[in-house]
């Protein structure tokens, strides 16, 4: 047969392997299981004019093959023999994929919620299992239409951003789609994708706080203040909430003569509101057509009377890229004051310690440490103290770390 390109072989009824696939891809995705090794065979005559390699593969795999391959010619016959190990760490393999990973959303103003629906595609041949969505900012509320993907499914993944709680000028906001592959006859592999969202806002509102924290025992109320500086204000019309222990009541608006036009809300929670932590919502709705609707974040922590609290409730933490590992103490104590004692401790992740003190006082220390082994990538646990004089009632202190560090 003639020297010729790849494609000529193929037509002569040479079926060659090889996989190069495209080359498009929005962020490496990292994997900790290899993809098995790709055998690249093709037997021809050489003239001795042309370079065999450059006359058999097309330009487009060309530059993989010279790096990665090995060459052996005999008389006037040439096999060409390429080992190439493909590998998850390689963006243009995953399985998992997501056909626009950055959205770019322009200019948009603080108040409405920013929302934008990311389509994943199972691309590969195993089941994939979506394991994680973890978000860069506390302001991002998620929905996945499934968790669960044979090849060729698609999943929808909705993220909503509180802009509210955000500052005004550029943001771009980061969301981590980690997920496991499960192949017949093959090793699981375990991989994620990076998805950005990105918009620059302008503020013509303030509402302070943007966002409110009921920790008690007991009812208590707090007030929400919208400014509006513009000649032309807005009026909130009505004011709802996402749950029956929560109620939302808007004042009359006040013009003051400096041109500042501001109206409260007054918040507040029942008595009988349950026990637990609970994330709800305040709804406003305006008479201006680019404000309809209004959504202030409400975090309840519901305390039974007497109980133990920690002080801070909850630990965020953010390595820099030089950290390794890091501590932090949890102070316990019991709202009534009176002594009490930690009898165990335990966090959710292997890579989290956790000690506490044994002694009864009416001070409880836990002091939790993030090793290196879970700071090579940012995550989350929940780490529950349980108290010898009320062993019903769970102490439970959410943990979450952002790292700088890269995967190795």
């Amino acid at each position: 047969m003639r020297p010729g390109s790849l494609r000529n072989a193929e037509r002569e009824g040479f079926e060659p392997s090889y996989a190069f696939p495209h080359k498009r891809f929005s962020r490496p995705s990292r994997s900790t299981t290899p993809a098995p090794l790709r055998v690249l065979h093709y037997t021809g005559t050489s003239t001795g004019r042309e370079d065999p390699l450059k006359a058999t593969f097309p330009s487009e795999i060309r530059s993989h093959i010279a790096s990665e391959s090995a060459v052996c010619y005999s008389g006037g016959m040439y096999t060409l023999i390429c080992l190439v190990s493909i590998t998850l760490a390689n963006p243009s393999v995953s399985p998992l994929h997501c056909p626009e990973s950055a959205a770019a959303k322009g200019e948009l103003k603080s108040g409405p919620a920013l929302v934008h629906t990311f389509e994943l595609i199972n691309r590969g041949t195993g089941t994939i299992t979506i394991t994680k969505v973890e978000a860069s900012c506390g302001c991002l509320h998620q929905s996945l239409t499934s968790g669960f993907l044979t090849p060729g499914e698609t999943a929808k993944l909705t993220i909503e951003v509180n802009t509210l709680t955000q500052p005004e000028g550029k943001n771009r906001w980061q969301i981590t789609v980690a997920y496991k592959v499960e192949t017949p006859n093959l090793p699981n592999q375990t991989g994620d994708i990076l998805l950005q969202i990105a918009a620059s806002l302008t503020r013509e509102i303030i509402i302070n706080p943007p966002q409110l924290g009921f920790s008690t025992s007991t009812g208590a109320s707090q007030t929400i203040t919208l400014t509006d500086r513009r000649i032309k204000p807005l009026n909130i019309v009505k004011a709802t909430t996402s749950s029956v222990h929560l109620s939302a009541e808007p004042a009359p608006r006040v013009d003051s003569p400096n041109g500042e036009h501001n109206q409260t809300v007054t918040v507040k929670l029942s008595e009988d509101a349950p026990a637990g932590h609970r994330d709800e919502s305040i709804i406003l709705q305006t008479d201006d057509p680019d404000y309809r609707e209004l959504r202030i974040p409400v975090r309840v922590l519901k305390r039974i009377a007497g109980a133990v609290v920690a002080s801070p409730e909850s630990i965020a933490i953010r390595f820099s890229s030089d950290q390794s590992e890091v501590s932090t103490l949890v102070q316990l104590r019991r709202a009534d004051g009176k002594p009490f004692s930690i009898s165990s401790v335990e966090g959710d992740h292997p890579g989290v310690t956790v000690k506490s003190s044994k002694e009864i006082g009416s001070v409880g220390v836990v002091r939790i440490t993030i090793n290196e082994s879970a700071a090579v990538q940012s995550g989350s646990c929940k780490v529950r103290v349980k108290i010898a004089e009320t062993p019903d009632q769970d102490v439970e202190i959410p943990v979450k770390w952002v790292t700088e560090k890269k995967e190795r």
